[in-house]
């Protein structure tokens, strides 16, 4: 998203319903250069237009432009800061193992909001759903298999930050993902340990 359209989104969150005159001069554009930007956001659905009930002047209708609730994913948002202080807590009050079931149990959760799988499902099955699984998640995922192996990679961890300083989060994928695929899985390549990407294969000495 364009500064310009970024400042008009934050403006409008802070101040609310706004006519394009003062967006115009929090934006620092012209009112044409501002309504070319509203007329964007407001076809991603993101900011409406409403007509004032009473305008002193006569003239066009005066508009009112509003922030959509959808708008509100696109605000500056903290989570990191959340995430990093609810597990330093857990460091504080659990045991290392204790956070590690946790956070395993955190996975095991998610999985469980994924597709059902048969239990008989092939492998390509198996990683196909995993991967459009992580991939809705913006995991970007991709799976590989060769004669004797296969794999499962991810090139963006969405837990990037924190998981660089509590590596106990990954715990929490490879849970996901071994319930994801049916089958104890191991994490190969870690992101946060300064690899190219997370790549889970199975956990041979763990497997059923």
């Amino acid at each position: 998203m364009s500064k310009t359209r970024q400042v008009i989104l934050e403006t409008l969150s802070q101040r609310g319903s706004l006519p394009i005159d003062t967006l115009a001069r929090a934006a620092r554009h012209s009112v044409m250069a501002t309504r070319y930007h509203l007329a964007l956001l407001m076809d991603e659905g993101l900011v409406v237009a409403q007509d004032v009930a009473h305008r002193e002047r006569v003239g066009r209708p005066q508009l009112l432009y509003t922030l959509t609730d959808g708008a509100h994913t696109h605000l500056p948002k903290a989570y990191d800061l959340l995430a990093e202080q609810l597990l330093a807590e857990l460091g504080r009050t659990l045991s290392e193992k204790d956070k590690v079931a946790l956070l395993r149990r955190a996975g095991k959760r998610l999985a469980a909001t994924a597709s059902p799988l048969r239990r008989s499902a092939r492998i390509e099955t198996r990683l196909e759903r995993a991967t459009d699984f992580l991939n809705e998640r913006g995991y970007v995922a991709q799976s590989s298999k060769s004669t004797d192996e296969y794999a499962l990679s991810v090139c963006n961890c969405p837990y990037r930050e924190i998981a660089s300083t509590h590596h106990a989060i990954c715990e929490m994928d490879i849970a996901l993902v071994s319930a994801l695929m049916d089958m104890p899985m191991k994490m190969a390549q870690c992101i946060a340990r300064q690899d190219g990407r997370c790549t889970f294969k199975p956990d041979l000495k763990n497997s059923r």
